[in-house]
């Protein structure tokens, strides 16, 4: 990536290797970026038609590029594009933050999980969720005397300082998993502390943008603080020696590896989710409530209008919820998951017989499923041993949404 801060423009070479598995056909992935010039297959000149957004039956929100080249199953392959960065073309989605010309760029992923195609495809090629890959950017900003930081939970290579940085994000990542902030150095705030996390010391890294963000001291502190016990409740940390946010004072907040970029308000949900979201994942897109029920749960359950940990009789004669998006293509977490999703687990908290056995119970999950992917199915499973009665009539209801 080259952003050039005199033109105003960022220009993209990416390149994308891929295997299909035990089907044959076109491969089918996201870019919600519409300016593409260029691309080839296997090294041979592919007309930009031949990339287009399609359908795929969970509507247009939710559509995806095919490669409209037959492949064998077990074949590998090599994608490669040239396209101009710009607003990625998803409900929500922000586009490059020029500064002016000369003067800087702002630059965030901000990912969401609310919207299809608000994952890694909002700047570059990527799969769906459940697809472990890893990430390497080369990313370059030129036509400018200012200096700037990248901020990122992978691992950074500094290539010129201020002006040019090597990412690499690990093959056990997915589309949802990379966090990454540019922005001019001058307009960056740190803190830095360590917590003690699951008999390991992790570095705490907390930055804010132009002043934004509020009280840094007392935020490095509050997560030192919520990493600390959210690894004695829920069990080991799963991300290396470090943890990475990024505060902003507007409403936000989006979770991923071991990082995040929030809102001061939103700060301790986000925390959360390095247990459940980016720690257990999602097996699909559709599975996504579970870690936003869990979160509001737990920590921000305001957010859902009750206090956190409630334990409270549901039976099953209340208003069914669609917490699972039913279509295989659907790509989004409904909002309900945060008050349906909430209140579904103050539910089997009361069958399990409190708050304090489903804690247990999440804590049981997280060292089952740590770095691995989760369904709803699997969670419905697990969480009837400590009920000791079938869930799925609840799963039924408020899950699926079938009666």
């Amino acid at each position: 990536m080259r952003f050039d801060l005199s033109a105003q423009t960022a220009d993209v070479s990416a390149e994308v290797d891929l295997s299909l598995l035990a089907a044959g056909g076109w491969p089918a992935f996201d870019l919600r970026q519409d300016g593409i010039s260029a691309a080839s297959f296997d090294g041979a000149d592919l007309p930009v038609e031949a990339l287009a957004h399609r359908d795929m039956g969970a509507g247009y929100e939710a559509r995806m590029r095919a490669v409209e080249v037959d492949c064998e199953a077990g074949s590998r392959h090599r994608l490669q594009l040239r396209y101009q960065l710009g607003a990625p073309q998803a409900t929500g989605a922000n586009d490059v933050g020029w500064l002016g010309r000369g003067e800087g760029v702002r630059w965030d992923l901000w990912m969401s999980d609310l919207e299809p195609g608000r994952y890694l495809e909002m700047w570059f090629p990527a799969n769906l969720c459940h697809d472990r890959l890893s990430i390497e950017l080369d990313i370059e900003v030129s036509g400018t005397a200012r200096p700037h930081t990248l901020l990122a939970n992978g691992a950074v290579e500094t290539r010129e300082a201020g002006r040019r940085w090597a990412v690499r994000y690990p093959p056990s990542y997915t589309s949802l998993s990379p966090m990454l902030v540019l922005a001019p150095s001058d307009e960056i705030a740190q803190r830095r502390t360590s917590a003690a996390v699951a008999g390991q010391e992790v570095s705490v890294v907390i930055a804010s943008l132009g002043g934004e963000g509020g009280d840094l001291d007392g935020a490095v502190d509050d997560t030192a603080a919520w990493l600390t016990y959210f690894s004695s409740r829920y069990g080991p940390w799963a991300h290396g020696d470090r943890f990475l946010a990024v505060l902003w004072d507007v409403p936000r907040g989006m979770e991923y590896d071991g990082a995040t970029t929030a809102s001061p308000g939103a700060l301790e949900h986000e925390v959360f989710h390095s247990w459940f979201g980016r720690g257990v994942k999602p097996a699909h897109a559709s599975d996504g409530w579970m870690d936003e029920a869990m979160a509001t749960w737990a920590t921000a359950a305001g957010r859902a209008g009750r206090g956190r940990y409630g334990s409270g009789e549901l039976g099953l004669d209340e208003a069914p919820s669609t917490l699972f998006p039913p279509h295989p293509w659907s790509r989004h977490t409904p909002r309900e998951a945060y008050s349906d999703g909430c209140r579904l687990l103050e539910g089997v908290a009361h069958l399990a017989g409190g708050a304090g056995r489903l804690r247990s119970a999440l804590a049981e999950w997280h060292g089952g499923y740590a770095g691995k992917l989760a369904s709803s199915d699997d969670l419905a499973r697990h969480l009837a041993r400590w009920c000791k009665r079938d869930l799925s009539p609840w799963w039924d209801r408020y899950v699926y949404g079938l009666h």
